[in-house]
This record gives structure tokens, sequence and C-alpha cells, in this order.
């Protein structure tokens, strides 16, 4: 396939729920492949007034980088980094329980949508008799919507409950704690 025709493909697939396809990121995927060897040029051609394309196929290096790397990815957990979980790391800056409560409230909404979503196109690939390995990064997408949703669910529960937000008094008492093991550390290290 051509860069372009890539790109489309994967968007009718859905795999762009799943990969980044910005700009010109195919492309620039596809220039790295063809120097490290891993794709071919296999034809240039030219319809009437469009820009020249170049179709490329895969190497036997390519596949067995692909089949090394699809190992990897399946056999072994990594952080992802998620921006949640950023959110939730630095979530007392926000210093208003309530101003958090109706935060997450709001993704609440937006999960529960993204869920109705997934689940119309997974229903929607069994009417159309798509073999379920075709949509099965779908429900595991769909898994994690559902896990989040319990949890902030939970979450804003234990919010409400007044335990688990600290008031400034304990706000204070931590920095200070911190800061004089900091002062203490420092000290430590300077003899």
């Amino acid at each position: 396939m051509h860069p372009y025709e890539m790109k489309t493909l994967m968007r009718e697939r859905g795999h762009d729920f799943v990969v980044r396809l910005k700009g010109g990121s195919v492309y620039d995927t596809v220039e790295r492949l063809l120097r490290d060897g891993l794709i071919e040029s296999v034809e240039t051609s030219k319809e009437g007034k469009r820009p020249e394309r170049t179709v490329y196929a895969i190497t036997g290096a390519g596949r067995d980088e692909l089949t090394a790397w699809m190992a990897d990815l399946l056999s072994k957990p990594v952080n992802e980094y998620p921006q949640f979980t950023s959110a939730l790391a630095f979530i007392v800056l926000l210093a208003d329980v309530e101003k958090v409560i109706s935060l997450l409230k709001l993704r609440i909404a937006a999960l529960e949508a993204e869920i109705a979503g997934g689940d119309s196109m997974l229903r929607s690939m069994t009417e159309q008799e798509i073999p379920r390995i075709f949509g099965i990064e779908l429900e595991y997408t769909q898994a994690m919507r559902r896990a989040e949703l319990e949890w902030v669910r939970q979450f804003i529960d234990e919010l409400k409950g007044g335990d688990l937000w600290p008031d400034i008094a304990a706000m204070m008492a931590l920095v200070e704690a911190q800061a004089a093991r900091a002062k203490e550390e420092a000290s430590r290290t300077e003899h």
C-alpha cells in the first residue's frame, strides 16, 4: 500500500482510536521503516493529476521485527503514563473537594457516553458478522472504561464521605514533615 491508503484503511478499521494518526505521522513512519529495511518500495505510479504514489511491502526483516514487537507488547505490562493518573497525582492542588466531585461527575458522563458508543459499535460488528477478533481491542477498551467508571463512582463516594480529602491543617503538617525530612537528608549527605 501507499501511505495515504494505509492511513485511510486504519481509519476505516477504527485503528485511529488506538494509534495516533497525526498529520504526516504515517509518512514519517513509512520513511523510518524504509530506512531501517523493514519495508521496501514495490512500485511507483501516477494517476492523472494526482501526486506520484509509492507502494510499499513488508520485508522479511520487517516481519521478524513485527513479530518480536507484538510478542513484547502482548507479554509485558508497561507504564503508559495515562493523563487521568497524572491528574489524580496532583488532585489536591484544586483545593476544593466539591469542584473535584463536579469534575469527576463530568468524567462519569463522558465515560458513560463512550461506553454506549463502544457497545453500539460492538453490536454493529456482531450484526455484520464481523469475526470477534477484529474488535477485540474495543472489547478491552470497554472493559477498561467500565472499570474506570466503577472506580470513579467509588472515589466520589469516598470524597463525599469526608475522610479522604485532607483539611488545610493536615496538608500543612504534611508539607512541614516533608521539609524536615529533606533538611535532615541534606545534612546527612553533607557529613
